[in-house]
C-alpha cells in the first residue's frame, strides 16, 4: 500500500486527487528527472549587484567593504557582450542547450549550462561554477582588468 497525494498547481488549484506517491518519485517520474537536471544547470547571475559591489568596495557579502578600492565598470550597460562572453567561456559544442539571456535590462542574466557539462562532473555544482568562473572571466575580458585589479572582480 502506498500514500496518496493531490497535486496543486501553482495557485492553489486542484489539479489531480489520490495520486500515488511514487508516481512524483524522481527515481521514476521523467517530469521531475528533467526539472532537477535543469534546476542543476541553471544559475542567475546579478549584474547590478556585481556593478554595485565593486563600485563601493562592499564584496564578499555582509558589512565587509574595502575602502579605496572601488572599480567603476559599467557592468549593467555592458550585459549583452558579457552574455555573449559567458555563453562562450561555458558552451561545450556549437547548438547545445546553453543558454544565457539578459534580464531585467542588463541587471540579471540566466545563465543555462550545457547539460554536457552537468553529466560530465562529479559533483552537483557544476552549473554555479562554471557560471560564476566564466562571468569572472567575462569581466576581465570586457574591462581589461589588471593584475591588481583582478581579485576585486573575483570577490564581487
Amino acid at each position: 500500500m502506498s500514500d496518496k497525494i493531490d497535486l496543486y498547481s501553482d495557485r492553489g488549484v486542484l489539479l489531480k486527487s489520490d495520486v500515488d506517491l511514487s508516481a512524483v518519485s524522481p527515481l521514476k517520474n521523467a517530469a521531475m528527472q528533467r526539472l532537477i537536471a535543469l534546476t542543476k544547470r541553471t544559475v542567475a547571475v546579478n549584474l547590478a549587484g556585481i556593478e554595485g559591489a565593486l563600485k563601493t568596495g562592499k564584496v564578499a557579502g555582509g558589512r565587509r567593504q574595502i575602502m579605496g578600492r572601488s572599480l567603476n565598470y559599467d557592468v549593467v550597460a555592458n550585459a549583452n557582450a558579457l552574455a555573449d562572453k559567458i555563453k562562450a567561456l561555458i558552451q561545450v559544442a556549437a547548438g547545445d542547450d546553453t543558454n544565457v539571456q539578459v534580464l531585467g535590462g542588463g541587471k540579471q542574466l540566466l545563465v543555462q549550462v550545457p547539460t554536457a557539462r552537468v553529466n560530465a562532473a562529479s559533483e552537483f555544482v557544476v552549473g554555479l561554477t562554471a557560471a560564476a568562473s566564466a562571468t569572472v572571466e567575462a569581466l576581465v575580458q570586457q574591462f581589461k582588468v589588471g593584475i591588481v585589479e583582478a581579485p576585486m572582480v573575483h570577490a564581487s
